[in-house]
């Protein structure tokens, strides 16, 4: 067998910004897509809090594949099962740059608050950041999607200082109907207390579903 080797390179990370980042905004969010999914397709979804007073950012996966097939419409994943490692080490450092870099000295200076959301992939991506990474938010949204299984988060006791908020999907095609009791024990046994909202629908989010979860 090959002997298996790693160098670390320095690439560009791309992301969106939709609304103003200045005195006036109301909250900042960090919006995370799920896989297979470009963050300009994403973050427009969301342009309804911008023009409500809200700076939104869209970090993009790092890796870029063909949604069908060997061409055509293109997105992006955050990580495989393929040197997983590797690309959750490298994520967690790209979001965490972004945030301590872009985002928080502006939101020390006008006081705003910081909230980070996480759809499908995005989820599992939000929650190994939050973890791993050094970056801490205000309020945390894990919509349609795992939390990360691999990771103890009674270690991490931040997180009780965290609001995290976990949203379900009640005809989701991904999930069985035991998937919110088990991701709502994760937290759980590790002594967190999750809010918890399931809306009608499928795997999807729109800012209609945010307003009825009670996040804005």
């Amino acid at each position: 067998m090959p002997d298996e080797h790693h160098i670390p390179v320095t690439r560009s990370a791309r992301y969106f910004t939709l609304g103003e980042l200045n005195g006036n905004t109301k909250e900042i969010w960090i919006l995370i897509h799920g896989h297979r999914q470009l963050a300009r397709d994403f973050i427009v979804q969301f342009r309804e809090l911008a023009g409500s007073g809200c700076f939104l950012i869209a970090p993009e996966g790092l890796m870029r594949l063909y949604v069908k097939g060997d061409f055509g419409d293109v997105g992006a994943s955050w990580m495989t099962k393929e040197d997983r490692e590797s690309d959750i080490r490298d994520y967690v450092n790209y979001l965490d740059k972004l945030f301590f870099d872009e985002i928080e000295p502006k939101a020390k200076i006008h006081s705003i608050k910081i909230n980070a959301l996480g759809f499908s992939q995005g989820a599992a991506t939000l929650s190994r950041w939050l973890t791993l990474g050094k970056a801490k938010v205000t309020r945390a949204v894990f919509w349609c999607g795992n939390l990360a299984h691999d990771i103890d988060y009674s270690g991490y006791p931040h997180l009780k200082n965290t609001k995290l908020e976990l949203v379900f999907a009640s005809d989701d095609p991904y999930y069985n109907d035991d998937f919110p009791k088990l991701q709502t024990e994760l937290l759980t046994s590790a002594g967190i207390s999750p809010h918890t909202h399931t809306f009608k629908g499928g795997h999807e989010i729109r800012v209609e579903l945010m307003k009825e979860a009670g996040l804005i």
